[in-house]
């Protein structure tokens, strides 16, 4: 096994083929796709399933997925050490979980990527919020963006700051005098919400609770970015952080704080021990940049 099988199985599990993991490359496809097969000849199993539409990772082709990122990383940071770095491209492998992918993920991306455009970046998202945490400790990525406190998983925990949510109600929705809305008031309210095992979702059902407060679910969607349209379209009052709540004001929903306060802290997690030059200048970036806008 070499460094070259590694990144070859990494572009052709990324891209999703060897046609277009060629192309990203810039290497002949014959060449991408013996390499891949003498690596599974190496390893003993079949890291894809060729299928009539394309390629299909196997349950082996997912297990090595971890392992073959971190690898990398690794001869990355061997590179440093040596002085020989700048013949690699570096990397940063980041999971997050929607809601803060959305924010402050993506000013945090874009901002590292201005001052570092060398360094490539992949962002993935876990099935579910928990399951970030275990794709951080098994290695598939480097760093998770998430919700805090952790479970107990042995991870590293850098804060960042605080999300807070507000409610967003249809344009033109009388919501009475007062600023801030009392959960109170929303007993036997129809509302939107994403699925459990969600932030956003069990945050809110347990601050319901706490009050006493029960709401009917109207309308239920995977991801939480689609909220914002709903309540738009007058389809019901959603939960959502703060600034997708003002970018909603803009174009006509009404929103609200809500009190008591639906605060959560987030922030970077990884395993313990060295990060990659890649990992460590982006953790410097979001703290910078989340202290200053404190």
């Amino acid at each position: 096994m070499d460094v070259r099988q590694v990144s070859y199985f990494l572009a052709v599990a990324e891209h999703g083929g060897f046609s277009r993991a060629a192309s990203a490359l810039d290497v002949a496809q014959p060449t991408l796709s013996q390499s891949v097969r003498a690596l599974e000849r190496e390893l003993g199993t079949e890291l894809f399933h060729r299928v009539p539409h394309g390629l299909v990772l196997s349950y082996a082709g997912r297990a090595f997925v971890g392992p073959a990122r971190q690898m990398l990383r690794g001869i990355t940071a061997a590179r440093e050490a040596v002085g020989s770095h700048a013949r690699a491209t570096p990397a940063l492998d980041l999971v997050a979980v929607p809601v803060l992918a959305a924010y402050p993920g993506a000013s945090l991306v874009g901002s590292f990527r201005r001052e570092n455009p060398h360094i490539v970046v992949h962002i993935d998202e876990p099935e579910t919020d928990d399951g970030l945490h275990i794709l951080v400790r098994d290695g598939h990525s480097e760093l998770g963006l998430t919700h805090l406190p952790l479970p107990h998983l042995g991870l590293h925990v850098v804060e960042l700051g605080v999300q807070e949510l507000w409610l967003a109600f249809p344009p033109g929705t009388d919501v009475g005098p007062g600023d801030a809305v009392p959960l109170a008031r929303l007993h036997g309210a129809d509302v939107l919400g994403v699925p459990r095992g969600n932030w956003q979702r069990d945050d809110v059902e347990r601050a319901l609770r706490d009050q006493g407060v029960r709401t009917r679910l109207v309308v239920e969607v995977a991801h939480p970015e689609a909220l914002a349209p709903l309540v738009l379209g007058g389809a019901g009052a959603a939960f959502l952080v703060r600034e997708t709540a003002h970018s909603a004001a803009s174009l006509g929903a009404v929103v609200r704080p809500v009190d008591p306060p639906l605060r959560q802290a987030y922030g970077l997690v990884h395993r313990p021990g060295p990060l990659s030059p890649a990992a460590r200048a982006f953790v410097a970036h979001a703290r910078a940049r989340c202290r200053a806008g404190r």
